[in-house]
């Protein structure tokens, strides 16, 4: 069943129970009033008649018709015949409505039907005056008091205007509440359309209702839809990022591959555990697949540990030098001072990583690329410098964007190399500064905390 329908239902159910109830206690409280008011007004006319025949039987002066003048005028429901007697019981007189218009009351229609059948009711009193009787007196009336002419029409009457005020209440109902219900059927449409746009991944436009409630889910719903959309571009990047962090030891391997077929560089252990440095970080790439689900969270997880600077920095450039000098570029370490350091040793090197590969391909054959780094207070300071093309200034501000190239110069890169390295170093609580003259060269200048004194090794 449909909450359209469903509301008009409960509407409908209760405009009867509040209808029917308000007519009860409304009909009981009307009823018990009118009820006592006729019998009061019963026993005043009863008492009336009675003190007027014995006035009429102690003093004969009144005539036959004055008599029956005064006895008419009593003559209102529930009493609809008076005869009075002597105390040697000849009739003085006898007067009663008259037929016709009782009839013209009892009429057939619904009001009538719903009076019913009346019983006449015939009472006879003594009238005594000091111990002496003066005659007799006949009272005819309507069924009993309660239940009179005029009690049975205001029952009736009550009755009737009740259904009609139902039907009235009914129309209002019915008619109010298909608009209220159509409002408020097309609103829940038009959310449920904006689900259905979420979960499909479909563009929706949202047509805001004027139901609270309903407002509250529809806002609750573009929130999500914008949170599945911020999820769905995080884990794109994701994913590029894995794909341009796999690219580069896979670069390596390849370049030294076919170095060593090519004869150029021998099989030796030194070349064997670039190889496997370059395997390990493959290794880690491939781990931190698993972080896919999980890709809402902003938070990178730091594998932190001890190790020496110098030969992480000497295995970086063992790996790349291939590449290097397949393109007549210098690429030197100038630094020779031994650091141990505590830090995330696969995010740092994938920094260092990104900014070598990010000068390799902006600096020209027999170019130059340098690396130094040293220790200030509880700051660690790496510096590479290219001989490149340099940056140009108005675009030094979105080189670490996602998805950047640089518009002074296209690469087939991605644009995420620069990204990357940033967000690692920031995860190690450090930064990256750049220095660059247009055609002349770029300065990369990385600064990350130092807990770990010189020389001491762990």
């Amino acid at each position: 069943m449909t909450i359209r329908k469903q509301w008009l239902i409960a509407l409908i159910l209760t405009a009867i129970i509040s209808v029917a109830v308000n007519s009860f206690i409304f009909s009981l409280l009307i009823n018990r009033y009118f009820v006592n008011y006729t019998e009061e007004k019963y026993e005043d006319h009863f008492t009336q008649i009675i003190d007027y025949s014995k006035r009429v039987l102690k003093d004969y002066e009144y005539s036959h018709e004055q008599i029956e003048v005064q006895l008419e005028s009593h003559l209102s429901d529930p009493i609809i015949r008076i005869r009075l007697y002597d105390r040697n019981l000849d009739l003085l007189a006898d007067v009663a409505e008259p037929v016709e218009t009782i009839n013209n009351m009892m009429r057939g229609n619904m009001m009538s039907r719903m009076m019913g059948s009346f019983t006449n009711e015939t009472e006879t009193l003594d009238i005594i005056d000091n111990g002496v009787l003066l005659g007799k007196i006949t009272i005819t009336r309507h069924s009993s008091i309660g239940n009179s002419f005029g009690t049975r029409m205001f029952k009736a009457a009550l009755i009737t205007y009740s259904i009609i005020s139902f039907g009235l209440v009914l129309i209002f109902i019915v008619v109010t509440g298909s608009k209220i219900s159509k409002v408020l059927s097309t609103d829940l449409a038009n959310t449920a359309e904006m689900a259905m746009g979420v979960d499909l991944g479909k563009e929706f436009e949202r047509k805001t209702s004027r139901i609270k409630e309903i407002r509250i889910i529809q806002t609750s719903l573009e929130a999500l839809n914008t949170r599945l959309k911020m999820k769905q571009k995080a884990r794109k990047r994701f994913v590029d990022e894995l794909i341009h962090q796999a690219r580069t030891p896979l670069t390596i391997l390849k370049n030294h591959l076919e170095a060593i077929d090519d004869g150029i560089v021998e099989m030796t252990h030194d070349e064997i555990k670039t190889c496997e440095i370059q395997i390990e970080n493959l290794t880690s790439i491939i781990s931190d697949l698993s972080n896919i689900v999980d890709i809402g969270k902003d938070e990178i997880v730091l594998n932190v540990e001890v190790f020496e600077l110098h030969q992480l920095i000497s295995q970086i450039i063992s790996g790349i030098k291939v590449q290097f000098d397949k393109k007549n570029i210098g690429l030197d370490l100038l630094s020779i001072k031994k650091i141990y350091i505590r830090s995330d040793k696969y995010r740092l090197s994938q920094s260092i990583y990104n900014i070598l590969t990010n000068a390799y391909k902006f600096t020209e054959a027999n170019g130059m690329v340098t690396i130094k780094y040293e220790t200030l207070q509880n700051r660690l300071i790496i510096d590479i410098e290219d001989s490149g093309i340099g940056i140009p200034k108005e675009e030094i501000v979105k080189i670490f964007d996602a998805y950047h190239s640089g518009e002074s110069h296209k690469s087939s890169g991605e644009g995420l190399g620069l990204y990357i390295a940033k967000e690692n170093v920031e995860a190690l609580g450090g930064s990256i500064n750049v220095e660059s003259d247009l055609g002349k060269g770029s300065r990369f200048i990385i600064t990350i905390p130092y807990t770990v004194s010189d020389g001491h090794k762990i």
